[in-house]
């Protein structure tokens, strides 16, 4: 690959003051919902453990007195 042919294929990262702007703005929307996202799987996966053990909880030893 000569010189020139490396500089033409770095001529598509010069932007104009617009257009990397609207590239930085993509990036963080894009950045922003991954983070969204991310938040959302864990915060839906720490639930999912407690409600389960809530749900299966073990009898208190009054409800095991009472039963008897």
């Amino acid at each position: 690959m000569h010189a020139n042919d490396m500089k033409r294929l770095l001529q598509i990262f010069e932007l104009s003051k617009n257009e990397q702007r609207v590239v930085l703005i993509v990036i963080f929307v894009l950045i922003a919902i991954a983070f969204v996202g991310y938040g959302g799987r864990i915060h839906r996966s720490s639930l999912q453990p407690t409600s389960a053990t809530e749900a299966q909880a073990s009898p208190s030893p009054l409800e095991i007195r009472d039963e008897q």
